[in-house]
């Protein structure tokens, strides 16, 4: 006894140090910034467009580390509403969270920009005044320009009436969009929506939004914030927009989710347990092996790819309802034959592992991150699951459990088999359904569908989106070139159609490179225009007689104007200036290895068809791409799916070629449970009307992992009554924990457990009516 004692001795100690080793260094790693929520992050990168993932980068970086608040009240609270937005932007800024608050634009204030386009006054002319050059209607901007002369109150004029008699650099100066879409005063952003009027806050910081860390500081410093316009009778609503809301507010709700329904699932496993087992050792063993699964998958999972997906966390979790299934087999074995012996289920546990490897391993080879690290962290998990029961197990049953009878599943079991008849025309009602459903299976990638974040905070977006006429960075058009210059005429080419579509209602806005910097041959031809329509045709003196003013007046601005060298705008010019915040959104430099290229970010749109014209729109221009992210990212989905049914396809496939080795004809009994209860899953799904997503086929490997285990577990049993055990308190701890997550709001925990909850069940129940039971 001394001597097996010691033998399994020396495994189990060298299990433990490489356990300790893998704790040590997974505490030494793991943080709450290693782990991501994004679901873009589970999605492989294009990287055969470098350009497209260049600006997706860039527009990225508009929101990603962006905050925008909106302090609104009544229009004729203006000045108290700008008191409290000064006072909150005060409080953000103190609070080190964000190194940059403001209440203006990134291009300073309009002396700033005047200062910036002043040189080049005589050839930036926004369209309503060339195309009254054009029409031959300059007397309307004289007339204009002589009643802003004598009105104090009227367009700005940042130039003087000799050098600018007609302002043209007020016009230009109107016609930019440096706030974003929002208004500009002298004391900075603004909205107005009917009687309604918001001051705009923007504000940035350092960290990923998806780190937990960092949302807690920003939230933090955000609450402390909005605390102080609690007692202020003027401010009457706050809007809040940026992508850290809506990361924090998924992550508490899947958390609190999972927090609340694994508390409940947890207490409901111990006491299934307790009341199989009536003793704590029986019920604490299996904890301690499926911990050390997840130990063993996380740790290894940090160790490969440096981050962990939470969507690997819930699905690796599921694991519990696997590598539970060698503790259980054991526990069951030993109690019934009262031995602690290890290899009588040796050859089960060691096929049941094999077989699941195959089947989650398999997506390792997939070209998607996400199925890849799902591949690694369920491996790990189950080896991990697998190497305690074999090495911790037997020694520590031999100590701590003592041999029992049966437990009172067993008698249950008996009783349920009598009604087998019973149980296989339910069964045959069920497919029934399910069979009917197939023929109704659809698929909905959308990302939408997986919007998790609260109506109060989506709603507070789209007013703000309304508001500042700008949808985001979803969607844009990319327009490149093998120059500069080119790149600018290619976007002027573009802003032709879309100019249309803004006049129609079609489309609210758009941002474009080339409003603040115009292509030279805009400019060329534009400068021409000055000197032919105004100064040739003498509207200085026009404007100065009308005015009483001396004649010579006309004089000097027809020499500022001779004198002027002409010096072109261009976007490296501009790169220098204040503007230069506001064009790098807008701009994208090249180098030696990358041409240049621009982005026009479009406002909301009248109606979905908008985008699918605009994509005709940039495929019948040279240069000029569309990129539609929330599209792009469906169809990535979809892909994702479809790879993942490939390999789902292709796990079958080497499980039971494996099976074949094992079992010869026979294989069927082991395979078919866990197939057939993946179709009749989905079809059952499909039935009821609900569309299917990568996360319920994510779901059906658990189900092949645990039907699997059934099979094998019973058939190299030859169906005796401690394998059933076994196999039964597996697929009810799984229900349990994994199954009420049908009960979420997060849509992915919700598909998933919509899928384990009706495909563990029909595994369990199709292995029992078709295999065989023993009393041996």
């Amino acid at each position: 006894m001394i001597t097996n004692r010691r033998i399994q001795s020396l495994p189990a100690l060298f299990w433990v140090l490489v356990v300790a080793l893998l704790m040590l260094q997974l505490v030494t790693r793991v943080s709450s910034g290693s782990f991501d929520t994004s679901i873009l992050a589970l999605l492989p990168q294009d990287k055969q467009q470098p350009v497209v993932e260049k600006a997706l980068r860039r527009m990225d970086s508009l929101v990603a580390n962006r905050v925008l608040f909106l302090i609104g009240g009544d229009e004729t609270d203006r000045a108290a509403l700008r008191e409290q937005a000064d006072r909150v932007a005060g409080d953000l800024a103190a609070s080190d969270v964000f190194d940059r608050v403001s209440t203006r634009p990134s291009s300073g204030s309009l002396s700033a920009l005047a200062d910036v386009y002043e040189p080049y006054r005589y050839q930036l002319l926004p369209d309503p005044v060339v195309q009254k050059l054009a029409a031959g209607e300059a007397e309307q901007l004289v007339s204009r320009a002589a009643r802003e002369l004598v009105n104090p109150v009227g367009r700005p004029r940042p130039a003087s009436a000799v050098d600018d008699p007609l302002n043209l650099l007020g016009h230009w100066l109107d016609s930019l969009t440096p706030a974003g879409g929002f208004a500009l005063d002298e004391h900075g952003l603004f909205a107005r929506d009917n009687e309604r009027h918001y001051r705009v806050i923007t504000a940035s910081f350092q960290g990923d939004a998806f780190d937990q860390r960092t949302q807690k500081r920003v939230l933090e410093a955000v609450a402390g914030a909005e605390q102080g316009l609690e007692g202020s009778a003027e401010v009457t609503e706050i809007l809040r927009s940026g992508l850290v809301f809506h990361a924090a507010a998924g992550a508490k709700q899947a958390k609190g989710e999972l927090s609340t329904i694994g508390i409940g699932s947890v207490l409901a496993i111990l006491l299934l347990l307790l009341w199989q087992f009536r003793s704590l050792p029986y019920v604490l063993l299996p904890v301690v092996s499926v911990g050390v699964g997840l130990l063993v998958a996380l740790s290894t999972t940090l160790m490969v790819f440096g981050r962990v997906h939470l969507v690997t966390l819930a699905f690796g979790a599921s694991l519990v309802g696997v590598s539970v299934d060698y503790a259980f087999h054991y526990l069951c074995y030993a109690r019934q034959r009262r031995a602690w012996r290890i290899g009588p289920i040796l050859p089960g546990i060691g096929l049941g592992l094999v077989s699941s490897c195959l089947a989650y391993g398999a997506q390792a080879l997939t070209p998607f991150p996400g199925l890849q690290q799902i591949a690694v962290f369920s491996a790990a998990g189950l080896a991990g699951a697998w190497l305690t029961v074999v090495f911790w197990l037997p020694p520590l049953t031999g100590y701590f459990a003592k041999p029992e009878r049966p437990g009172p599943l067993a008698g249950w079991l008996d009783k349920l088999a009598g009604g087998r008849l019973l149980l296989l025309l339910a069964l045959v009602v069920v497919a029934a359904v399910a069979f009917a459903g197939i023929p109704r299976v659809h698929f909905d990638d959308r990302l939408a569908a997986l919007q998790s974040s609260p109506a109060e905070l989506v709603a507070q977006e789209q007013t703000i989106q309304a508001l500042s006429r700008n949808t985001g960075s979803a969607r844009f058009l990319l327009v490149e070139g093998r120059s500069v210059q080119q790149v600018l005429e290619r976007e002027e080419q573009v802003r032709k159609t879309l100019d249309k579509w803004v006049a129609d209602g079609r489309l609210q806005s758009y941002l474009a490179a080339s409003d603040l910097v115009p292509s030279i041959d805009r400019q060329r031809r534009y400068r021409a225009l000055v000197e032919a329509s105004i100064y040739q045709a003498g509207l200085p003196a026009q404007l100065f007689d009308r005015l009483g003013m001396p004649e010579q007046l006309a004089q000097r601005s027809q020499a500022s104007f001779e004198q002027r060298p002409q010096a072109w705008l261009t976007p490296d010019k501009l790169a220098q200036t204040p503007v230069a915040g506001v064009l790098a959104v807008r701009w994208l430099a090249g180098d030696e290895q990358e041409s240049p290229a621009a982005l026009i970010s479009l406002g909301a749109v009248a109606s979905g068809d908008v985008y699918d014209e605009l994509q005709q729109l940039a495929e019948s221009l040279d240069g000029v791409r569309f990129v539609d992210r929330v599209r792009q990212t469906s169809q990535l989905l979809a892909d994702y799916r479809g790879t993942l049914g490939q390999w789902l396809a292709l796990a079958y496939g080497l499980v039971l070629l494996v099976l074949i080795v094992r079992y010869r004809w026979q294989c069927w009994r082991v395979i078919l449970p866990p197939a057939l209860a993946t179709l009749m899953t989905l079809g059952l799904l499909s039935a009821f009307g609900q569309p299917l997503n990568l996360f319920h086929l994510l779901a059906t490997l658990l189900i092949l992992g645990i039907g699997l285990d059934i099979g094998i577990f019973v058939r190299e049993s030859h169906g005796q009554s401690h394998a059933w055990e076994a196999v039964t308190l597996s697929a009810a701890t799984s229900l349990l924990a994994f199954g009420l997550l049908a009960l979420s709001e997060t849509p992915v925990l919700h598909h998933y457990g919509m899928t384990v909850l009706p495909g563990i069940a029909l595994a369990w129940l199709i292995a029992f009516v078709l295999q065989r039971r023993t009393q041996r």
